[in-house]
């Protein structure tokens, strides 16, 4: 023990507050959990393919194989026009790199049962780090409006100097471009020109080919060397293009590729576009290296780009959006919470203890256990996020609660002792073990994190570590450092009293106890009045609004707009111009307004699987919830008067993406079946059903958007007559349309494809399309039938099956009441139909994360009664003590009723951090008048001494955790809504358990001790 060693305890202190100083600043800063959802994806390209061939020829054998793979959950599979992708969920805990292997390997095996046309598959593996942690805006200072020259040396400055800058800083791994040109060689052939030199396009595509040869054709020996011999016929510009020989007339004439083409270096049909007010800007997505710190690489990135501007002063560099200042903000507002929160704790203890010195022998187990948990977190490779930190302060009352009792212990020794030291000695070894059980006891509710697992157990682990470390950090404080600083400040004698606070406590105390002796005097009207505000409080949590994340306050509005199937991108484009100008009219913002269409991102999963060449997303800064819904009612108004355009309000664009089902609709509504049009007719009798069951919803299509594709069917026997192959028509029809690929001239560090393209493009209906090819003029209709159809934008696979989905407005109340009806009308449905239907959707989400917190909770509740029944070796107390833990949910319920907070998972821990809390104060109680009552045998005597003995330090203990909860309600700076969360819910059922433990738990004592001794 220290007691006779101080400058050892002194010297641990000092210590722990550098050491942990030390740690503080090296540690890791987040804004969340870097929870990594066990997802891979795998993307595969054919271009020009409709979703049903993509369906047919690539989901389907890929799903077969990819079915078999070990530890896989799901799979979800989607086809559209040029793309498949399939997601692949694994179970929560499965090595994930191994699983990246296993399906590497399968889709090895699959490879060769595509189409030659697909290309690869692309594996693609999700994690936090593929959101960018800051968005950066390349434009030209000289040009407003650059042309196609000075786009592409802004493309190649970012390609060859900017992004490599980048990626070889610390922490930082990617530099994606977004909205740049893509340059390629067009040969744009005259066909009249081919037809009067004789020369077929597979001529021409042979000689180019040809043209850009590179290749070793072996070695020469001269005695003791060796030479390489390579041919070398690269092209090495565009006049190289031009001058490619293509015939040998009659009259010795050479005929080259410019005489029958127009050669020029041009765009490439664009895939993605960004804008900024409308404006074309080329963009550069950062991402971090995994486990890197968001704050610390964005710090790293900044003067690089001073760097970049300086040495180009041509070129504008600018930060268009970043994470890292909401999450520096966040944890600084945070740190700052803890801090005020420990203040106002200390000052609680100012005033109960009538000393001026006492209170920072108390107070010295705040900063000891906090800079102690940091220096464990640094050493355990724990984050400083918000939900970490949450931890940590929401446990800032209680850090010094098992010092309160240790004291207060000490104190009461102290007349019966001849020395100081031996009444610390003699208080401290009598209370340990129940200062040490009632931590445990606390500690314990975290304990079934570890089997609840999944997205609940991942999200909250650092914040369970943080809390218990601190909470064992404060234990050793209050057993080992202050029953020294307790001797060294008491030897010299009592203080001054401080403000005569406890004058006016003593009287508070003295109308308790005449409240309690009435309580228990008249028990059933009392008992009566807590069970009607615990089925108030069961009622109310009903109306309570439930959601994942608590909603904080936007910044950005954000949307994805969909338009219909066969838009192009550059429409797209206009669209999203359109939007931004009536955007910036009707709300005057003065802040950018940024939008991305098309294929903007192919290595994120939450992007890649609902992007395409009709859909674009744009960001609209706001100011606060206002600012929010005056924007969607400007966006609202822009699309009523498009009804053939769509638009979905998207969540907030930071680190909560990771999260399940932060863009799902309400409810899902899959319709399983082979015959899609089948389940399509069944849909109505299915909204039947449902309004039978009390659900009047409106099943809309989730995927309603259809494409217009020309189906085309070769003529066989004309085509033998005119002597035309099939091979020869699709090339002529390929360069006509997107322009077939020859080759790729290798220019500096970059491929630049050479196409050959039709010279006339603009052809909107293959019925006017005249092949001008072997000297013929043939229209296109003579060679084939050409038959217009539609089918569905994306099709939708689940575990190898077709299925249809609808989705609904639904809330979570409405589904809480009428969840058992609507399953047994889906049930009979299936019945009836032969179709089975499966409910997904954000509403069955925060249902499955409510079960599995309640199921969390009660784990708790039942590990808690396990170690106080040890603790005082009786089933029977441990009972009288959980009472306060409901009473506690009833206060929560309550306070999140009034504020109009929603029940969401860091709310729900808040509940179950109380759950371990409610129940110190009624261990003090139960443990004095079941010790009192055994030694007296004097149950009424007992009951009362308990109230006069223990209101003080159960009020003093309640009061520094409800004080030290006070600075997170404040609603200031970034991240708020987080810590506001997680302290009402607590502080709400402090209030309402040491209220309803300092009446109801004596009445339950008494009156269960007196049935025992009537029994």
């Amino acid at each position: 023990m220290l007691l006779k060693r101080p400058i050892t305890a002194f010297m641990l202190i000092l210590a722990t507050l550098i050491f942990g100083s030390i740690a503080l600043g090296e540690l890791s800063v987040n804004l969340l959990p870097e929870v990594d959802s066990p997802t891979l994806l795998v993307r595969t390209d054919w271009s020009g393919a409709a979703p049903r061939e993509v369906e047919q020829r690539i989901n389907e054998p890929m799903e077969a194989i990819l079915s078999t793979v070990q530890g896989l959950e799901s799979i979800h599979g989607f086809a559209r026009q040029g793309q498949s992708i399939i997601s692949l969920r694994f179970r929560w805990g499965e090595n994930m790199d191994l699983a990246f292997l296993n399906v590497r390997e399968k889709l090895d095996q699959v490879r060769f049962s595509l189409p030659q046309q697909a290309d690869r598959p692309q594996l693609v593996q999700n994690a936090a780090s593929d959101e960018p942690i800051a968005v950066l805006g390349i434009t030209s200072k000289t040009e407003s409006n650059p042309d196609f020259n000075t786009q592409l040396n802004l493309k190649r400055w970012a390609e060859e100097v900017l992004t490599r800058r980048l990626e070889q800083a610390d922490g930082i791994a990617q530099a994606v471009l977004v909205g740049e040109v893509v340059p390629e060689v067009q040969i744009r052939y005259r066909p009249e020109a081919l037809n009067r030199f004789g020369i077929s396009l597979g001529q021409v595509e042979n000689l180019v080919s040809q043209a850009n040869l590179f290749t070793a054709t072996g070695e020469l020996r001269d005695g003791w060397y060796r030479y390489s011999l390579k041919i070398q016929s690269r092209i090495q510009s565009v006049d190289d293009v031009q001058q490619i020989p293509l015939k040998t007339l009659g009259t010795g004439k050479v005929v080259k590729l410019t005489d029958v083409a127009q050669i020029r270096m041009a765009e490439s049909d664009p895939t993605s576009f960004s804008l900024v007010d409308g404006q074309e800007v080329l963009s550069v997505l950062v991402k971090k290296e995994y486990g890197a710190n968001t704050v610390e690489s964005y710090d790293t990135m900044l003067p690089l780009l001073d760097q970049l501007r300086t040495q180009n002063p041509n070129i504008g560099i600018t930060v268009l959006s970043e994470n890292a200042s909401f999450i520096r903000n966040a944890i600084s507002n945070l740190l700052q919470t803890l801090l005020y929160g420990a203040v106002l704790a200390f000052i609680v203890l100012f005033l109960f203890l009538d000393d001026w010195r006492t209170p920072f022998t108390i107070g010295v187990a705040i900063p000891v256990s906090i800079f102690l948990t940091f220096f464990v977190m640094y050493l355990s490779n724990i984050q400083l996020n918000i939900v970490s930190l949450s931890g940590l302060t929401l446990g800032i009352g209680l850090l010094v609660d098992n010092a309160i009792i240790v004291l207060e212990n000490i104190s009461r020794h102290r007349s019966d002792s001849t020395s100081i030291l031996e009444a610390a000695d003699l208080g401290t070894r009598e209370i340990a073990l129940a200062v040490t059980a009632s931590t445990f006891t606390t500690i314990s509710v975290f304990l079934p994190l570890v089997f609840l697992g999944g997205f609940e157990g991942a999200f909250f682990q650092d914040q369970a570590w943080t809390l218990s470390i601190s909470l064992l950090a404060s234990l050793g404080v209050a057993l080992l450092i202050l029953p020294v600083l307790v001797v060294q400040v008491q030897k010299r004698g009592k203080g001054r009293s401080l403000l005569g606070f406890n004058n006016f406590f003593n009287t508070v105390r003295d109308h308790y106890e005449r409240s309690l002796q009435w309580s228990l005097q008249h028990k059933t009207p009392v008992v009566s009045g807590m069970v009607l505000l615990l089925a108030c409080a069961a009622f109310l949590f009903i109306g309570v609004e439930k959601g994942i994340l608590p909603e904080t306050e936007p910044e950005h509005v954000r949307y994805q707009v969909r338009l219909p199937g066969n838009t192009s991108l550059n429409a797209t484009q206009q669209v999203a111009q359109a939007l931004t100008r009536h955007v910036n009219k009707a709300t005057a913002t003065k802040r950018h307004v940024r939008a991305l269409g098309g294929y903007t991102d192919q290595t994120n999963l939450s992007n890649l699987s609902d992007e395409g060449m009709n859909k674009f997303e744009i960001s609209i800064p706001v100011d606060g919830f206002s600012g929010a819904d005056e924007v969607r009612s400007s966006v609202t108004d822009f699309f009523q008067q498009h009804p053939g355009w769509t638009a979905q309000e998207q969540s907030m664009q930071n680190a909560l993406n990771v999260l399940p089902s932060s863009n799902e609709p309400p409810v899902l509504f899959r319709l399983v079946g082979d015959d899609r049009s089948q389940s399509e007719q069944l849909v109505g009798r299915l909204q039947e059903m449902l309004s039978g069951a009390g659900l009047d919803l409106e099943l809309t299509k989730q995927y309603e958007q259809q494409l217009a594709t020309y189906q085309l069917r070769f003529k066989t026997e004309t085509l033998l007559q005119l002597g035309i192959s099939e091979q020869e028509v699709i090339s002529y029809l390929e360069s006509l349309t997107r322009g077939s690929w020859i080759t790729d001239w290798n220019r500096q560090d970059e491929n630049v494809p050479i196409r050959l393209v039709g010279y006339d493009r603009r052809v909107f209906d293959p019925q006017d399309i005249t092949l001008d090819m072997n000297g013929l003029k043939v229209p296109l209709t003579k060679l084939v039938t050409i038959r217009r159809s539609s089918e569905p934008e994306q099709l939708e696979r689940v575990n190898q099956t077709p299925v249809l989905s609808y989705q609904a407005e639904l809330g979570f109340t409405d589904w809480w009441w009428n969840g058992q009806s609507l399953q047994y009308s889906l049930t009979e449905f299936a019945r009836q139909t032969g179709t089975e239907v499966k409910v997904g959707g954000a509403v069955i989400s925060i249902a499955s994360l409510l079960s599995d917190m309640g199921l969390l909770l009660l784990i708790s509740v039942i590990i808690i009664y396990i170690i106080l029944a040890v603790q005082f070796e009786s089933l029977r107390h441990p009972l009288i003590i959980l009472v306060a833990v409901p009473f506690a949910w009833v206060g929560s319920v309550i306070i999140l009723w009034v504020s109009g907070t929603s029940l969401n998972a860091l709310s729900f821990m808040g509940i179950l951090i109380l759950t371990g809390i409610a129940v110190n104060d009624s261990i003090l109680k139960v443990d004095f008048m079941r010790r009192y009552y055994a030694d007296t045998g004097n149950l009424d005597v007992a009951v009362k001494q308990a109230g006069l003995h223990r209101f003080r330090p159960v009020v003093m203990t309640s009061l520094t955790t409800i004080f030290g909860l006070v600075p997170m309600l404040l609603p200031f700076g970034d991240g708020y809504a987080f810590r506001q969360s997680l302290a009402l819910a607590l502080m709400g059922g402090m209030v309402t358990s040491t209220l309803l433990t300092l009446y109801l738990v004596p009445i339950i004592f008494q009156w269960t001790e007196e049935v025992r001794m009537k029994n």
